[in-house]
C-alpha cells in the first residue's frame, strides 16, 4: 500500500533500536551532527549523548569523526562542541538557492512593511517545501518556521500551494482516497472537497487555509511561475484568523497574485528551476 498524505508529511526518523538510539554508523553520525547542530549553544558530550540516546564512547568517536570531516568544531581550550560553517551553511553563497535568498528577501521585507503580515518565500523540491527566508512588521505573527516545512499539505498554505501546482492526475493519485488527517476541526479532510477548494483557489490565483492547520491562524499564498511553465515554490502569508475576514482575504489575495508575479521578473527564478528540474 502506497504511503498516505500525512505519512509523506511526517519528519523522516533514523531508525532505531529497541533500546531507542539510532542504528547503523550512519545514522548515529547524523544523530550526532544534529544534536550539536540543534543545541541552542555550544554542548559537551554528555548533552550529546542524552539527546542522542547513544553510549558516551560510541558518542565521543563519531564527533571525532565529525571534526575530521569538518562538520562539527571543538572550542578551544574546552570540552565543548559547536557546528562548523560547512554544518551551519552547506549550500555555496553563489548557489543558486542561496542567490535567491539574497534577491528575495528584500522584496518579501518590502511586501511585509506593506500589508502589516508575515511573509514566507519557499521553493518546491519535487514534493516538499523549503522555506527559503522569512520577512515581518511590526506587530505581525511571529510563528516559527523550520526550513523544512513538514505541515500537512492539505491543511497549510505552502502545503496547498504545492498541491494547486501538481497536475490533478499526480493530486489525486499523492493524495490517495482519503479521508486526510483533520489536524483541527476546520481541516478539510475530505479529497472531494479539496478539490473544489483547489479549483476555487485556481481561479482566484492563491490558495487560503483558514484556521485548518492551526486555530486562530490564517495562510494564504500564491505560486511563483518559471518559464518551464511549472512553479518554482510560492510566496506565503501568514496572520491572525481574527483580521483575515472576507475583505481582508480579497485584499490580501490581490496583492499577493500582482507580487509573485513581479517576483519571478525580479529574481532569478529560472536559475532555481534549472538547478531544482535540470
Amino acid at each position: 500500500m502506497p504511503p498516505t498524505a500525512a505519512q509523506r508529511s511526517a519528519k523522516p526518523k533514523a531508525a532505531r533500536s529497541e533500546r531507542g538510539e539510532p542504528t547503523g554508523s550512519l545514522a548515529r553520525g547524523l544523530a550526532v551532527l544534529e544534536a550539536v547542530r540543534d543545541a541552542p549553544k555550544r554542548v559537551g558530550l554528555a548533552k550529546i549523548a542524552e539527546a542522542t540516546g547513544l553510549d558516551h564512547s560510541t558518542t565521543l568517536r563519531l564527533l571525532r569523526v565529525l571534526e575530521q570531516n569538518g562538520y562539527v568544531l571543538r572550542v578551544t581550550g574546552t570540552k565543548l562542541y559547536t557546528p562548523s560553517p560547512k554544518a551551519l551553511s552547506p549550500l555555496p553563497l553563489m548557489h543558486p538557492i542561496s542567490q535567491l535568498r539574497r534577491d528575495g528577501y528584500p522584496l518579501i521585507r518590502d511586501f511585509s512593511g506593506k500589508i502589516g503580515e508575515t511573509v514566507v518565500l519557499a521553493i518546491y523540491l519535487d514534493v516538499e517545501r523549503m522555506a527559503v527566508d522569512i520577512a515581518q512588521s511590526h506587530g505581525s505573527l511571529a510563528p516559527y518556521y523550520d526550513t523544512w516545512l513538514r505541515g500537512p499539505r492539505h491543511a497549510t498554505g505552502v502545503g496547498k500551494a504545492i498541491l494547486l501546482s501538481m497536475e490533478p492526475k499526480r493530486r489525486r493519485s499523492f493524495l490517495g482516497a482519503g479521508p486526510l488527517e483533520a489536524v483541527t476541526p476546520f481541516t478539510i479532510t475530505d479529497v472531494e472537497k479539496l478539490e473544489q477548494d483547489l479549483q476555487l483557489s485556481e481561479e482566484r490565483g492563491y490558495v487560503v487555509a483558514r484556521d485548518e492547520h492551526h486555530v486562530g491562524l490564517t495562510a494564504m499564498a500564491a505560486n511563483i511561475p518559471s518559464w518551464r511553465n511549472g512553479h518554482v515554490g510560492c510566496i506565503a502569508v501568514t496572520g491572525h484568523s481574527s483580521k483575515f475576514n472576507e475583505e481582508h482575504i480579497a485584499r490580501i489575495g490581490e496583492e499577493l497574485r500582482t507580487f509573485t508575479k513581479l517576483v519571478a521578473y525580479q529574481v532569478r527564478v529560472n536559475d532555481v528551476a534549472d538547478y531544482l528540474n535540470g
